[in-house]
């Protein structure tokens, strides 16, 4: 990790939730990621399952957490089984966490090495009412058992303190990366020189990399929502979209941006640009406790349909006499408004329960046009929050006029 550690006030909060939870008499189990083989000695870059760090904090592979809060012995409560290191391991790859800095990072007052796990858990599982697990447990007997993931992923919806605080440095490197982009970009750039550019300031910021495979679609490009070849030149008079964001912590962050290629939007291009801003705002003030998921994205598309007859893409009678199974507004706006982020940049969201305080949603409405060749979104992080709703990204140029002007001071 390149980050500062986080509080392992968090770590030891969220279990204690979890075990709110948690029937009694019962015992979690979870386990971490695991390194995948690429080819020969070489391997994928590690990232560690995001349940697992959510309780624990830790950042290793090949570990098993197990987790049982009413158990009488406080030995047994809490136990991290971490690999133990070898003489090859270390020479190759070079000292890992040992049970002393694990027991710091994470809170767990019992640290052993994972070849001693079979031993714990033949004394914890066969006496539990329940085990909740993510994963099977090999040759130890257990009659009840549930997912660990509904429960988890319930607890990850609402964010706490720490958790948005790394959320909004994910959020201030990620700035930096679009700053330096709007001094670089002119026509003749290629789409991997502008995805350079963003990894190189994550990077040099102390962010662990792109939270996500990063969309850098110049002009017809951006039609397609999920484009990540990035390899095509920017030509003037293009637009830019790039939907990109930092990860700090494991924390992601997700940002859209749309600026022209030339430094200077058309007449038609910023016709269409500030209809998506004036959505975005609109669609932002209605992200407050208690509104579902599915009422604000068909409340977003009201009020695109309204832009769309605007901009001259169909008319209100074209409205009142269609007959399809999908509303006009769909051929224009094809994603939906808004997904839960946090550890992951598409986070556990329960589309049947309404908006919370303590929620982190994206609001990136656009338009997609393809007889005109390009796609326009804006999107950032909004914290919900019984006062209204926060942008985490404000903070981010969105005016028109001010992406301009930072364009025009290439140096």
């Amino acid at each position: 990790m390149k980050s500062q550690a986080i509080p392992t006030a968090l770590f030891m909060r969220n279990r204690s939730r979890l075990a709110s939870l948690m029937s009694a008499g019962s015992v979690a189990l979870i386990r971490s990621g695991e390194r995948k083989l690429r080819n020969g000695d070489q391997f994928y870059p590690f990232r560690q399952r995001s349940d697992f760090f959510y309780l624990t904090g830790i950042n290793l592979e090949e570990c098993i957490f197990a987790f049982s809060p009413d158990q009488s012995d406080p030995e047994l409560r809490e136990i991290l089984f971490i690999k133990r290191p070898t003489l090859k391991s270390e020479l190759w790859t070079g000292q890992t966490l040992g049970p002393e800095e694990a027991k710091s990072l994470s809170g767990i007052g019992q640290v052993r090495w994972l070849d001693e796990q079979e031993a714990f858990l033949h004394i914890l599982v066969p006496i539990a009412s329940m085990v909740y697990a993510d994963h099977e447990i090999g040759t130890i007997p257990y009659q009840n058992k549930e997912s660990l993931a509904p429960m988890l992923h319930g607890l990850r919806m609402i964010k706490q303190p720490e958790e948005i605080q790394e959320i909004r440095r994910a959020a201030a490197i990620t700035r930096s990366a679009f700053l330096r982009v709007l001094k670089k970009v002119e026509p003749g750039f290629y789409e991997y020189q502008v995805e350079a550019e963003i990894i190189g300031e994550f990077i040099g910021s102390g962010a662990e990399g792109h939270a996500f495979e990063p969309i850098v679609a110049c002009g017809k490009n951006a039609l397609t929502l999920h484009y990540v070849e990035n390899n095509c030149l920017c030509r003037e008079g293009e637009l830019l979209l790039m939907d990109f964001g930092a990860e700090v912590n494991h924390y992601a962050a997700d940002c859209s941006r749309t600026i022209p290629v030339s430094g200077r939007f058309t007449r038609r291009q910023r016709l269409l640009y500030d209809a998506v801003l004036r959505v975005f705002r609109k669609a932002r003030d209605l992200m407050v406790p208690g509104t579902l998921m599915s009422d604000f994205h068909e409340a977003v598309g009201e009020l695109w349909e309204e832009e769309h007859i605007a901009l001259g893409l169909y008319s209100r009678e074209d409205v009142d006499s269609h007959t399809g199974a999908e509303p006009l507004w769909k051929n224009f706006f094809v994603h939906g408004t808004s997904h839960s982020m946090g550890l992951d940049v598409h986070d556990p969201f329960d589309r049947s329960r309404p908006f919370e305080e303590g929620m982190v949603l994206t609001c990136e409405p656009a338009i997609y046009i393809p007889d005109e060749k390009l796609g326009i979104r804006l999107e950032t992080d909004i914290l919900i929050t019984d006062n209204g709703p926060v942008d985490l990204m404000e903070d981010i140029p969105i005016e028109a006029d001010e992406i301009e002007e930072l364009m025009s001071r290439k140096p």
